[in-house]
């Protein structure tokens, strides 16, 4: 019997840059078209792709499987394997569930602990079950790895006004610029990003805020709600001319925000600078941009200072948050191992059965005297004596985690 092992490929801020990651992301309309073509390397897995990773979850019957993920994802990007390789990290059963369970109580992520990724990891898992890809392992996974980052959440101060990438843009922008309440500020995105971002431009005071988006019907919500403007998406040029602050998070695929709309937009105002911060992975804006002049361009790799006050303010909370992520963890890879050995284990019941009910048929055959009541008595006692010699081998059985299954079957002569 080969154990199924959980396993988890990619990459996330710490091992690669922003220049690779966003090659690597698939937003939500690019995730539904790699979820079609996942089958062609591994026949069950989730994709967790978020402004800060992107991680195959899936699990395989021997070491070599996770090279199928590699395939995938030099596939969908479009980069060569020798590329990716450097960057990428490969974990295996109990640190892949360690991770996860990390990821979604936001230890993991740039912000610590942002609350963003828990609905992340939950959507990952429901477009794998969409798509035929949620296998039962990945099933319990992911839905304990939910359960995990809310208990973190409820137990823990880690995410007690925590900052998202959004908020930490705006914190930003607020350290260069002071006061907001006198600037103009575009906000590109109107998705959960967008809308973060135009709630945390209101909370410090931002009173000018214009939002674009594809959907002008999405923009024009979402500029009611913080009392600000919409701006049709053709009229970009115009909705930047008047912008001081630029923070893009839209979901598209490709650049959006390049060099010739910004040089036609700056040599129109050649006194005015433009603060641009980009946060979309892929990014939005093209980062040549920052080459032209009283053009300033940050990406969301340039969070780092607020991540850093972030981090030393939530220390105390993180060692909390480990301590509950390690038992749940220990939990969980109990019950993988339990699941695993379930058959064996069955088998091995089942045979004890099988010989108790033929000797004692054998026995009450010879036996012709005995009441009812009598039989009946036996019949206790030798499911007692069968039930207590199998309670120590059925003990140890479940904590072999797969290993000597051969053995343990050669030696109770077990057909699994």
């Amino acid at each position: 019997m080969t154990k199924e092992k959980i396993a988890v490929v990619g990459l996330n801020h710490k091992t690669a840059p922003i220049s690779l990651r966003e090659r690597v992301a698939l937003s939500p309309s690019l995730l539904k078209e790699a979820l079609e073509t996942f089958p062609k390397y591994m026949s069950q897995g989730v994709i967790l792709s978020t402004c800060n990773r992107t991680e195959v979850y899936t699990t395989c019957g021997t070491k070599s499987s996770p090279g199928k993920a590699l395939e995938f994802l030099s596939a969908q990007s479009g980069i060569p394997s020798e590329e990716l390789t450097p960057h990428l990290y490969t974990l295996w059963e109990e640190e892949a569930v360690s991770h996860l369970f990390r990821v979604a109580a936001g230890l993991e992520s740039m912000i610590l602990g942002e609350y963003e990724v828990l609905g992340q990891v939950r959507r990952a898992a429901e477009e794998a079950k969409n798509s035929g890809l949620l296998g039962y392992s990945l099933f319990e996974l992911f839905g304990q790895a939910v359960r995990v980052g809310r208990k973190v959440r409820e137990e823990t101060d880690i995410s007690k006004n925590a900052a998202s990438v959004s908020s930490a843009a705006v914190m930003l922008a607020k350290k260069l610029f002071g006061d907001l309440g006198h600037r103009q500020v575009l906000l590109i995105g109107a998705g959960e990003a967008g809308t973060l971002a135009a709630k945390a431009l209101v909370k410090v005071g931002a009173c000018h805020v214009t939002v674009a988006n594809r959907s002008y019907a999405k923009s024009a919500a979402l500029a009611a709600e913080v009392k600000g403007a919409a701006a049709p998406f053709q009229q970009l040029s115009e909705a930047l001319s008047q912008a001081d602050i630029l923070i893009s998070c839209s979901a598209a695929p490709h650049y959006i925000i390049k060099p010739p709309l910004i040089r036609q937009v700056m040599g129109a105002r050649p006194s005015r600078p433009l603060m641009a911060i980009d946060i979309a992975v892929p990014c939005d804006i093209d980062p040549e941009v920052k080459n032209i002049d009283g053009v300033t361009l940050y990406n969301i790799d340039d969070l780092s200072s607020v991540a850093e006050v972030n981090l030393r303010l939530r220390e105390q909370e993180t060692t909390k948050a480990t301590a509950i992520i390690d038992a749940e963890v220990s939990k969980f890879m109990d019950w993988c191992n339990t699941r695993d050995m379930t058959p064996i284990i069955k088998a091995l019941v089942d045979k004890a059965e099988e010989i108790r009910t033929a000797q004692l048929s054998r026995a009450l055959g010879e036996i012709h005297d005995l009441s009812a009541e009598d039989r009946v008595r036996l019949d206790a006692m030798t499911r007692a004596i069968v039930k207590n010699l199998l309670h120590k081998p059925i003990s140890c059985l479940k904590k072999q985690n797969g290993h000597n299954i051969q053995a343990i079957k050669e030696i109770f002569d077990l057909e699994v």
